[in-house]
């Protein structure tokens, strides 16, 4: 019995009367999903965290209560003090639930028998389990670009009630650091934001009412901004349309930036602005492969009224209505010919034209190329040199009319030779993902193992798409994401596709989901390393896992060994 204790006293567990605990704490791979009804958690056969210096380390612990247990907090600090440099949060994970399965599914989907789902990350909550109840724990270890090589400790702490009684659970977990600086990160990484939807801000406010550009607006965009940049992305969506102020008299107009110009100096203040990517300037006049019309501020009269409304949220702000008209409509054409070359002035004046990039219209399809073609020529004779990016959805058809193209997942594979050779004529290529691709295609879905989420990036590496985009940063489809139902539309939009953040107060909690993406972005860079170094051996280690554009390796235990591989051959 005595050894008993002292084998639990070294293993960091409180005891809670002879021989019996209160609570296990147990490491677990920070790629692995932790359901509920989970009961097992054997020994790591390695619990050493690797990583780079300038990288961001997972660590998941799981809490197990073997009695109540309430008022539970967590903490993390590094044993060789502050000096060392390292940086130590701490959240609990918490569940969402997710109704019906998405269709075509994914051979790898994740089935839970509760029907929850672990994806949000709370790190201001205090957590109350009951009797043989378990909750993960994660731990970010961030790390500086400067650290020395070597090992460093992280001891991680819970707290709380267990009978009455404060109990206190610890826990030390390795972290190697290897002689290996992960530069500033170069993938384009883009996930859209729906900050101009009031009801998606007022779910940070309480549900409170959020007035577009009060102080409040511009202290939650900063938020987003924030979150963003600490999880590598650093393309952000600015409408200059939308954020553009109007007066229109005898068919003059006259522009004011001010809000666009606040927008961009937020997010580049934050470092997640490297580049801009311009609003869309054009929608869908009806039906999915309708024509694009191209949104025109009008004076809001009678007869602008009989015009089809386009779906900007502030042209009201300047007296103004947002219509639909065609590119070959004078009216068009007049807005056109005074927007674009003031927008390129001001951005010229600004220092952001190089970094400026111009959305026409999302998602073209081959009936409606012409008209995003003929809408794309028209951009281009005021903003020579900028390039046109768009998300498509077919490839020959638009051939000449984009410069940045980003098709989704399984187009950019079925049509991987038209790629290249439009990469051999120095187009960019990323890819995306979105309510598609689904079956085995990777994707970042509430269902499918998270480790094909951070595969996204090693699928950028190995196919030379240099940038990923996608639509939902944070489009939330209830009135409470922590606790609604993770899928969207009843079950169309698979769980997790809207949004890979949640809303606080006046915060967003990240996600298990977006931590993977982060680290992904990390394993990207250090594979260019590699590739600088020793193509050959970098081509290899991505082949071990990335078998094709849908076939991989999802071994968690394989993984780790290749990663390994990957930082020592870095060294």
């Amino acid at each position: 019995m005595i050894r008993k204790l002292l084998f639990l006293a070294a293993m960091g567990i409180s005891l809670n009367g002879l021989g019996q605990t209160s609570a296990g704490l147990y490491q677990v791979d920070a790629l692995e999903k932790v359901f509920k009804e989970r009961a097992y958690f054997p020994p790591l056969t390695d619990d050493t965290i690797r990583a780079a210096a300038g990288e961001t380390a997972s660590i998941q612990l799981v809490l197990r209560a073997n009695g109540p247990l309430r008022n539970l907090s967590a903490s993390a600090v590094c044993l060789q003090g502050t000096a060392s440099g390292l940086t130590v949060k701490t959240g609990w994970v918490t569940y969402v639930p997710v109704g019906r399965s998405y269709t075509p599914a994914s051979k790898d989907l994740l089935r839970s028998i509760s029907g929850y789902f672990p994806d949000p990350i709370v790190d201001d909550t205090l957590l109350n389990l009951s009797q043989g109840a378990i909750n993960p724990l994660w731990v970010s270890v961030s790390i500086p670009a400067n650290i020395a090589a070597g090992i460093y400790r992280i001891q991680v702490s819970v707290s709380g009630l267990a009978n009455g009684r404060k109990e206190q659970f610890r826990h030390t977990v390795p972290v190697k650091v290897y002689p290996v600086k992960v530069p500033e990160t170069s993938l384009w990484i883009s996930n859209w934001s729906s900050h101009f939807n009031p009801a998606s801000l007022e779910l940070l406010n309480k549900g409170h009412k959020v007035t577009l550009y009060s102080p409040l607006y511009w202290e939650l965009l900063k938020v987003h901004a924030d979150i963003m940049a600490a999880h590598n992305q650093n393309v952000h969506r600015i409408y200059a349309a939308w954020n553009t102020r109007y007066t229109l008299q005898h068919g003059k107009y006259t522009f004011d930036f001010s809000n666009f110009d606040k927008e961009a100096g937020l997010f580049e203040k934050a470092g997640a602005l490297k580049r801009i990517e311009g609003g869309h300037l054009a929608w869908r006049s009806g039906a999915w492969d309708d024509p694009f019309f191209v949104e025109v501020p009008l004076e809001d009269n009678e007869e602008s009224k009989k015009l089809k409304q386009a779906p900007n949220p502030s042209i009201s702000l300047s007296g103004m209505r947002s219509v639909l008209l065609p590119v070959s409509d004078s009216r068009a054409q007049n807005f056109l010919n005074q927007f674009l070359p003031a927008l390129k002035a001001h951005l010229e004046k600004k220092g952001w034209l190089g970094k400026y990039m111009q959305h026409i219209s999302d998602e073209p399809t081959a009936k409606n190329a012409p008209s995003y073609i003929a809408i794309s020529d028209y951009v281009r004779k005021y903003l020579p040199g900028v390039k046109i990016m768009d998300a498509v959805l077919t490839s020959k058809e638009l051939k000449d009319g984009i410069d940045v193209w980003i098709p989704v997942l399984d187009v950019y594979h079925k049509d991987y030779t038209f790629y290249q050779e439009l990469k051999k004529n120095g187009r960019e290529i990323w890819f995306y993902t979105c309510v598609g691709p689904r079956g085995n295609y990777a994707n970042r879905f509430i269902e499918q193992p998270l480790i094909q989420t951070r595969y996204l990036h090693w699928i950028n590496y190995k196919y030379g798409a240099t940038g990923y985009l996608h639509w939902g940063l944070n489009y939330w489809g209830g009135r409470d994401p922590l606790r609604d139902d993770a899928s969207r539309d009843r079950g169309k939009l698979p769980a997790g596709d809207a949004n890979i953040v949640y809303p606080g107060y006046k915060k967003l909690y990240t996600s298990i989901r977006f931590e993977a993406m982060r680290d992904g972005i990390y394993d990207y860079e250090l594979l260019k390393m590699l590739e600088r170094k020793d193509p050959a051996k970098a081509k290899s280690i991505v082949n071990e896992l990335i078998l094709n554009f849908n076939d991989y390796d999802n071994s968690i235990r394989y993984f780790r060994k290749i990663r390994k591989q990957l930082l020592e051959a870095l060294e």
